[in-house]
């Protein structure tokens, strides 16, 4: 998933909470402009990722997925459950 901001929503003040599960991942964090520089997060299975108050319009994405990490074999591939106040 390349790098995007998360605005569709009318009020921008709630975080959006995402649950990561199955393979491993590079998530990539980078600025207010979709030019600025990223840093990488690998989160795995389990891991949960906050983005709310100004860190919340920061471009984010996935750069790489590692398959055949997910602890559990039947989950392969990569899913992300994001939480959000769409209302």
């Amino acid at each position: 998933m390349g790098l995007h901001q998360d605005r569709d929503e009318a009020d921008l003040s709630h975080p959006i909470v995402t649950v990561c599960l199955g393979d491993d991942a590079d998530f990539l964090i980078g600025g207010f402009g979709r030019t600025d520089k990223t840093q990488s997060l690998r989160v795995s299975h389990g891991d949960a990722l906050i983005m709310g108050g100004a860190s919340r319009m920061r471009f984010h994405g996935v750069r790489k997925i590692y398959p055949g990490t997910s602890p559990l074999p039947a989950l392969g591939g990569r899913y992300s459950l994001a939480f959000r106040k769409a209302l």
